[in-house]
């Protein structure tokens, strides 16, 4: 059987001649790793100056497949010469199969796997090439199967459906005593970068001028229908008439006495040049004689004026530029011509929902910036400002939607505006006089103004962190060379626990290594074991992969607001770093403060590498070593890597095997044991702690200057940590305090 191939981007180069970090660990691995094989390299001629690696993979296929993946796959990966986009893989047969999770390019070949759902900020702090290269085997070898797609992740769209979102009032069909059709208005929030949300209002109820509508619409309460009623999505207007016609409801006749009141009546002045909306209620039956058990609500914008509609439904005719109603209607008009799009409807957030008060202090005249607007980061910022706390710049590149009205301080008129500059202009509108908070819509890891951003920085007396991205609070403790104090804070998965991590005024221990500690104090801890646990009860909102959102009630997001709202102000009347945890027992909801008192942060500078470690963990290991003495003793080590800025953070220390082997002047870890309780560190930490080297102990008056026996035993743990991408690292501690670290290579 032939097989042909699509003919990479690129010039050909040798691998020698590869400029990109990535491309070239990827070339490195492909030339030791097993099913894999180097083709080719290239460099792209434009002004990126992308690279791209061709390799060959052997995929694991069994003998009945789903889709048609060959057992040997040409693949193309591209790298961005600036690391700020994902490698991008290209499957080059020129027959690959339209498969699930696909990128969308402009051209369909060759096509571009999707391999992660993480963002790439975060995925780049644990890349490793050799993880990359399985990953793509995995993937392939997944969809041969049909099993890469989720249990419940929703099916991928046939169509790239439209970026809008109509959000309708929450009450617009309750009760079901809607007079059928209502007339809406439909006001677009363009919140930039594509991103627009319609707002549909009762005529009675809206403040902007009604006299000059954008979208009216009509809004139609059908017959509860069996659940699975819905075959196929609706073209054009007459498509959605035989839909409604399946619900005891004749569209085109209501769609007729509507649209002719509209033209009598004139309930706007340019009505008739307006656009239409659609809007179904739809009530929903587990079974022919069940209660309603909830209704849908489906939307549908026509690309035609109410003028045009009309026409091609038989109720007028234009004649030079003069509208003309007919005496009877034309039924062979049925809005075939009327091409109607789906818009994503949501409803809107009751506005009866309670923010509870706080009495008004004293302004405080710190200069805060906040990252990450969320649930909590809102809350604790209206907390605040409503005691007339500090002043604030706020930063988010997120959009309000409706369902953030569950537990964010945000109310329902600021959907589809950017949450940084909706807080903004609340707190000012709450505090009068000169502004007390500024908005600002950027991504900090990648902003559209990096000048803007680092003038931001540089006026801030305080950094606040709630984005609830590692990547983004590493950026913050190791990026931004500024005096400014770090403060992070965060719910657990579950959010019966709230955390702070906070920097002293000196900061000299940064908000990176007391993340660090603060995943030390879990795995030391048993009544922590299960802080981390995810919930199993998450809610899909939409269609995209991300669009998740949390079960967490409203009152524990709002008591730990509250928690971390005083938190945040005592911590800076004192100059000490801190680590706490707040957890709720959310039976009475009582609450529990537990303190974690962090060490000083040691830091040595081996090689590239930077690694990190304190004085906690040196002591715990020479304890360890005074209790084995005269014999040598030793361990694994517990850490975590940083591979995007070349850290190595060295934490803890498992105590040795009971398999192991101690002599006077030989030490063999064993094993026993040691799997079982690096997976439970895995598991309590989700994976930020793992395996990052090994220490063993020399006997008195040996110093800590390595053996032939030492060389082999580091010769060995290179060869297994660079498999995986990550530098060797071992530590050799003697008497009289002394140790030495030997990271990367051993001289």
């Amino acid at each position: 059987m032939s097989i042909n191939y699509l003919p990479p981007s690129g010039e050909v180069i040798t691998p020698e001649e590869l400029r990109i970090f990535k491309a070239r660990e990827v070339v490195c691995a492909l030339k030791r790793l097993p099913f894999v094989r180097l083709l080719e390299c290239r460099r792209i001629a434009d002004q990126i100056q992308a690279e791209v690696v061709v390799f060959e993979t052997e995929v694991e296929i069994g003998q009945i497949n789903v889709h048609d993946i060959y057992r040997d796959e040409r693949i193309a990966v591209i790298f961005d010469p600036a690391d700020k986009m994902a490698p991008e893989v290209l499957a080059l047969r020129d027959n690959f199969p339209r498969v699930p999770h696909l990128n969308l390019r402009e051209q369909e070949f060759p096509r571009s796997l999707c391999l992660f759902e993480e963002r790439y900020s975060e995925l780049k702090l644990r890349w490793t090439a050799p993880r990359f290269i399985e990953r793509i085997r995995e993937w392939l070898t997944l969809t041969a199967k049909g099993k890469l797609h989720g249990e419940y992740q929703p099916l991928e769209p046939l169509l790239m459906g439209s970026p809008w979102q109509l959000v309708v009032p929450f009450d617009l069909f309750s009760n079901n005593s809607l007079e059928v059709p209502e007339l809406l208005t439909i006001q677009p929030i363009d919140g930039g970068n594509n991103r627009i949300t319609l707002i549909a209002e009762r005529i009675e109820s809206k403040s902007r001028d009604p006299n000059k509508p954008t979208y009216v619409a009509t809004a139609i309460q059908c017959s509860p229908q069996t659940h699975g009623i819905i075959y196929k999505q609706p073209k054009n207007l007459l498509e959605l008439h035989e839909f409604t016609t399946k619900a005891r409801v004749d569209l085109l006749e209501e769609l007729r006495k509507c649209l002719r009141d509209w033209q009598i009546n004139k309930p706007h002045m340019d009505i008739l040049d307006a656009k239409l909306i659609v809007i179904l209620a739809l009530p929903k039956t587990r079974g022919a004689t069940s209660t309603v058990e909830v209704t849908d609500i489906w939307a549908f914008l026509s690309v035609n004026t109410i003028k045009e509609i009309g026409e091609e439904i038989g109720i007028w005719e234009t004649k030079d530029g003069e509208l003309g109603t007919l005496l009877e209607i034309d039924q062979t008009k049925q809005g075939n011509n009327v091409v109607i799009l789906l818009l994503k409807p949501t409803y809107s957030f009751s506005r009866d929902i309670a923010i509870q008060l706080n009495g008004l202090s004293q302004r405080e005249g710190r200069r805060i910036v906040a990252i990450g607007l969320g649930a909590l980061g809102s809350q604790v910022f209206m907390n605040l400002i409503r005691m007339g706390y500090g002043e604030w710049t706020l930063i988010d590149e997120d959009y309000f939607l409706p369902h953030n009205l569950a537990r964010h301080a945000l109310p329902g008129f600021a959907v589809g505006y950017p949450k940084s500059e909706a807080l903004a202009f609340i707190a000012n509108e709450l505090v009068k006089g000169e502004p007390i908070a500024t908005g600002v819509v950027e991504d900090i890891l990648n902003p559209k103004s990096t000048e803007k951003i680092q003038d931001t920085f540089r006026e801030a007396d305080v950094i606040l962190d709630f984005s609830t991205s590692i990547a983004v609070a590493r950026h913050l403790a190791r990026d931004i060379d500024l005096s400014a104090r770090r403060i992070s804070m965060f719910l657990n998965p579950s959010g019966s626990d709230a955390v702070m991590l906070a920097e002293g005024a000196t900061r000299d221990t940064t908000l990176d290594y007391l993340e660090m500690q603060y995943y030390r104090h879990l795995i030391n801890n048993p009544a922590f074991e299960q802080h981390l646990r995810r919930s199993d009860t998450r809610i899909r909102y939409s269609n995209s992969c991300r669009d998740i959102s949390s079960t967490i009630p409203q009152d524990l997001v709002a008591l730990h607001a509250a928690i971390c709202s005083r938190a945040m102000r005592t911590t800076l009347l004192d100059e000490n770093c801190s680590i706490i945890i707040w957890q709720a027992d959310t039976s009475d909801l009582s609450v529990k403060c537990n303190r974690v008192y962090p060490e000083l942060i040691i830091k040595q500078k081996i090689g590239d590498w930077m690694l990190c470690t304190d004085q906690w963990l040196v002591n715990k290991i020479y304890n360890a070593r005074a209790d084995k003495l005269p014999n040598e003793t030793g361990g694994v080590l517990v850490g975590s890597f940083d591979m995007q800025r070349k850290i190595v953070y060295v934490l803890d220390t498992l105590p040795s095997p009971p398999d192991s082997k101690e002599w006077p002047t030989v030490y063999i870890r064993g094993c026993q044991g040691l799997m079982m309780r690096m997976n439970e560190i895995h598991q309590i930490t989700l994976g930020m702690l793992e395996y990052v080297g090994e220490w063993h102990s020399h006997p008195d008056d040996c110093g800590c200057w390595p053996s032939e026996d030492d060389r082999k035993a580091f010769m060995w743990l290179a060869e297994n940590m660079i498999a995986d991408g990550f530098p060797p690292l071992m530590l050799i501690t003697g008497d009289r305090s002394q140790y030495a670290w030997y990271l990367g290579q051993m001289l």
